[in-house]
């Protein structure tokens, strides 16, 4: 079975934990595909093969923040999946799969005070996100608490914070940030990332032998995401992109199970019609060594997206609150703190909880403000629908030859409003209410 990568994040189902990383941003998670009749990944599209000097990488130091997932308490799974960046700017074009995770990450992120390009290092786990940089911790806590964050004390070296609205916590010491929210976050735990960091906690790497070796292989560069096993596929997977002037390299590499060998001349065939590197790739090798297989490939310098052509642009970093009526027949949310956005790009629409494989039918519904932005301290009031269903159908009920394609849709009870952020037609999800009786 062959692996396919959809653009965003899936329902935070069991499965989705297995795949989150970010990437999964995309540049996202790996999925299944129906119909495939190999177990083996997609090598290569028409490319040039040979052996390519890729920029060395740096050692892995995010790994002293991993917990193994044995190490956290409520986590039945093996595995799970993360991502890495350094997430400074780049004034020249990049891939397409290096420059998408961004979105994700600031549609994700509360702002403090700092600015994402500002960060030194950015680690996204299913635990929380760790923040580093050079910044005053007292003037990040001034943010915090000015945004709607309570001060909750101190722990050791790290000040703690939190806000219950949309649950979150942070814990920021000495150029460092370690933050998680209900609506980001599987498992929400930024003490098993902070344990990690010191050693109180079992690290990844020490209780996965895969683990240790992929990123032992790929190393740390300007990204570097892993993703586990699954049910439908059964190698561990981890890539980077290393940037050498305005050249940019990507590897990626897949560790084969104990007892299964990966058949080279099968790899090799797979190189003319598909590709696990980004579509920029010109040049690229692979080489099995065991059961790792290692692919580079290497993209010139001005493929790829300028930034100015990044579509849909990268969302505003803000921090997102919200307070409901006593009646429950209105929302009022809150712009607490971050970047001023124009209205025109916002909207919100009620979501539902749904199995994977439906598609929620939700209308798209412009703000019922006549402010032309919206900045820290402004707020808006949203109502309720009077019915609070919306409809929802499996996507393999879904009639593309029929007058009404969605006729055997299913009304769903919402969950959920959803702030949505986008200047074009492409929206995507950047805050989210829970609503009475959801979950």
């Amino acid at each position: 079975m062959v692996p396919n990568t959809p653009a965003d994040d899936a329902s935070p189902t069991r499965r989705a934990f297995l795949r989150r990383g970010a990437g999964a941003v995309a540049a996202g998670f790996v999925a299944a595909t129906a119909g495939c009749t190999s177990a083996l990944p997609p090598l290569g599209s028409a490319q040039r093969f040979g052996r390519i000097d890729v920029p060395d990488a740096d050692p892995p130091r995010y790994r002293r923040w991993l917990p193994a997932p044995s190490a956290v308490d409520g986590v039945d799974a093996e595995g799970y999946a993360y991502l890495f960046r350094r997430p400074g700017a780049l004034d020249y074009p990049a891939p397409v799969r290096f420059t998408t995770p961004r979105k994700r990450l600031l549609s994700h992120l509360d702002h403090f005070g700092i600015g994402y390009a500002n960060y030194d290092r950015l680690l996204h786990t299913p635990f929380g996100t760790v923040l580093a940089g050079e910044f005053d911790a007292e003037a990040v806590g001034e943010t915090l608490t000015d945004s709607g964050y309570a001060a909750t004390g101190s722990d050791g070296d790290y000040d703690r914070f939190t806000r219950d609205d949309v649950p979150r916590r942070a814990a920021v010491g000495d150029g460092v940030v370690v933050w998680s929210s209900e609506r980001v976050h599987d498992h929400p735990r930024i003490d098993a990332l902070l344990d990690a960091r010191t050693g109180r906690r079992t690290r990844y790497h020490d209780a996965d032998a895969g683990v240790a070796r992929l990123t032992d292989t790929v190393g740390e560069s300007r990204m570097v995401e892993y993703v586990p096993p699954s049910d439908e596929r059964y190698w561990q997977k981890c890539e980077g992109f290393r940037f050498d002037g305005d050249t940019a390299y990507h590897v990626m590499t897949f560790l084969y199970p104990e007892g299964r060998t990966p058949p080279e001349s099968e790899l090799r065939d797979r190189a003319v019609d598909g590709t696990v590197l980004t579509r920029e790739v010109e040049h690229s090798d692979f080489r099995i060594d065991g059961r790792l297989v290692i692919v580079e490939g290497r993209i010139p310098p001005g493929e790829g997206i300028d930034p100015v052509d990044i579509t849909p642009p990268y969302p505003p970093q803000i921090t997102w609150g919200y307070a409901s009526d006593t009646d429950a027949s209105a929302v009022t949310v809150r712009h607490e703190a971050g970047d001023s956005v124009p209205t025109s790009a916002l909207g919100y629409t009620f979501d539902a909880d749904v199995p994977d494989g439906w598609l929620v039918l939700a209308e798209q519904r412009p703000l019922p403000t006549d402010g032309e932005t919206l900045a820290a301290g402004d707020a808006v009031t949203l109502s309720l629908p009077a019915t609070p269903t919306v409809e929802a159908i499996p996507h393999g009920d879904i009639d593309h030859e029929a007058a009404n394609p969605y006729a055997a849709a299913d009304p769903r009870p919402v969950a959920r409003l959803e702030l949505l952020y986008g200047p074009g037609e492409t929206r995507r999800p950047v805050f989210a209410v829970p609503l009475e009786g959801s979950s």
